[in-house]
């Protein structure tokens, strides 16, 4: 079927309309990628700040959390006595008090002066210093050593780091008549007394 230039001239109209159409369409397309990219690149940046801030929150949660355990760490060095100066003598009648009231054997103990501790501060203006305490003791049992150990930590003079500790039979021949208690272990031990000295701008 041939088409006629009646025809044609007839087309023209619809085609043009058409045409336009279809520009108008690959533009609407255009503009529509364009606002598309726009938002998903407002909403990366959006993603992008709520992590940001996210991430500041939770940093800034963790550093409160690290104060207020360091808080509650000094709070127990203080309780404990750590953070007072160390008196010598109210560190012998304490030895003497515990030996007294435990009716403990024999004790011999050293005390050698206070040193920095080689201990990453977490105080500031503070540091951990600490005298070794050699001891020999007799015993009974070895409840005899823990119950010492326990209540020179409770006096709250320092706190007691026990570094090394070694417990050995005392052997006696055997004494049938002798009705009163003998010593039947030795304890020789190191012992850290750690406490803090604060700086005198702390």
């Amino acid at each position: 079927m041939m088409i006629q230039r009646d025809d044609l001239k007839r087309l023209r109209l619809p085609s043009a309309a058409a045409l336009a159409l279809l520009a108008a369409g690959i533009a609407c397309l255009a503009v529509s990628q364009y606002y598309l990219g726009g938002a998903r690149a407002a909403r990366d940046a959006s993603r992008q700040t709520r992590l940001a801030a996210q991430e500041r929150l939770s940093k800034a949660s963790e550093e409160e959390r690290e104060i207020r355990e360091d808080l509650i760490y000094y709070d127990q060095m203080r309780q404990s006595g750590m953070l007072a100066e160390q008196n010598r003598l109210d560190l012998i009648d304490s030895i003497a008090k515990i030996k007294s009231d435990r009716k403990l054997f024999e004790i011999k103990y050293s005390i050698e002066p206070q040193k920095t501790l080689d201990y990453p501060g977490i105080i500031p203006g503070a540091s951990f210093v600490v005298s070794r305490m050699r001891l020999e003791m007799l015993l009974l049992h070895e409840g005899d050593l823990l119950d010492f150990l326990a209540d020179l930590q409770a006096a709250g003079k320092a706190k007691v780091a026990v570094r090394r500790c070694a417990v050995t039979r005392i052997e006696r021949e055997a004494a049938p008549t002798q009705t009163a208690l003998q010593p039947r272990l030795r304890a020789d031990c190191e012992i850290d007394l750690v406490s803090v000295k604060r700086s005198p701008a702390g």
